[in-house]
């Protein structure tokens, strides 16, 4: 079904939530410099307010759906075991490789997300736009991270508080960073000159620009930060923001056609009081925290502590939503 408007949701929520929440991005940086707060704390402050609460959003969606476990299964239930049995062990034995794993995932992650974002955009079209536009869009989308994050993996500059990432010896040749810089651009300039085409044949959609040029900005001068930690958690809190914002928005619209059938679930959802969906997620972050405060206090360190938790919930949350950022029509359709 194709809708003639082009926000997701309205002018005023979309802008709110999905684009303008961009001015979130520096906030960390902002606490970090001003207010003296250090890596630790930012990190905590920021998964407990926003990044826990999407992840267990993720959860909620999905794993309080028999529809969807039963369907997934296949998948879900190794997922279910291997990620925090792997995590534990790497916690415990290599925290250099987690870590690497770790932020690549995290970033394509982060990427899919917005590519997802601005596909629906272009699914609000009367008329489909030609294949190579898609891939235009994630080939930019996907590339917009890694122009100058490649330089400072090549040059052993990368690191996530005090662990250095070290991707593998294939792609730490000098002559990666300043290819994916030219792709990079060769890539905005096909942007522009489709966007240039797109106006001019009536097939210019506002949001979808915005929240493009907004990425394009953002990803690629995050890696310019010296304090990694603190520059990609304010990516995170962006990201984490949207997510929250979009899957309130797709569960209120699957409790209306009734698609939810987790009685809990499904009262949150229709009581379109995105407080109450926010603070039942919160609740599951709190209950998380309390395990790892728990881990910490039998004999493991602050890090494996955090990471055996945190990370197992975040590795799965990737997982489910590679599946989930490829189904427009939960959020498209509307009866």
């Amino acid at each position: 079904m194709q809708n003639n408007n082009i926000w997701i949701y309205d002018k005023k929520w979309d802008l709110t939530f999905i684009i303008f929440s961009a001015i979130l991005v520096p906030l960390p940086i902002l606490l970090t410099s001003y207010l003296g707060l250090d890596n630790s704390a930012i990190l905590v402050l920021v998964s407990f307010l926003v990044g826990g609460p999407h992840v267990y959003a993720t959860f909620m969606r999905t794993l309080t759906e028999k529809k969807f476990t039963s369907k997934k299964a296949a998948v879900l239930l190794p997922a279910v075991i291997i990620f925090p049995i792997g995590v534990f062990y790497l916690a415990l034995n290599n925290l250099t490789i987690l870590l690497t794993i770790f932020f690549f995932w995290a970033s394509v992650h982060v990427l899919h997300q917005l590519a997802y974002i601005v596909d629906i955009y272009d699914h609000k079209r009367p008329n489909p736009m030609p294949l190579w536009s898609k891939a235009l869009d994630y080939l930019l989308i996907f590339s917009s991270i890694y122009p100058l994050a490649s330089y400072k993996l090549v040059n052993g500059e990368f690191y996530i508080g005090k662990i250095l990432l070290k991707p593998p010896a294939f792609a730490m040749q000098p002559w990666i960073p300043p290819l994916v810089v030219a792709a990079f651009w060769f890539l905005v300039g096909l942007f522009l000159i489709r966007t240039i085409w797109e106006y001019r044949t009536g097939r210019f959609i506002m949001p979808k620009f915005l929240l493009t040029c907004i990425v394009l900005v953002v990803s690629y001068n995050i890696p310019r930060f010296d304090n990694m930690d603190v520059a990609f958690q304010g990516y995170n809190t962006w990201h984490s923001f949207q997510y929250l914002a979009l899957t309130w928005y797709i569960n209120k619209l699957r409790a209306k056609r009734g698609e939810i059938a987790n009685p809990t679930v499904r009262n949150i959802s229709l009581r379109n009081k995105p407080y109450a969906f926010y603070a039942f997620n919160l609740g599951i972050t709190a209950v998380a925290g309390i395990l790892i405060y728990v881990l910490r206090n039998t004999g493991f360190n602050a890090e494996q502590s955090y990471y055996s938790i945190a990370l197992s919930s975040l590795l799965l949350h990737y997982f489910i939503d590679h599946f989930l950022f490829t189904n427009y029509e939960t959020i498209l359709k509307t009866a």
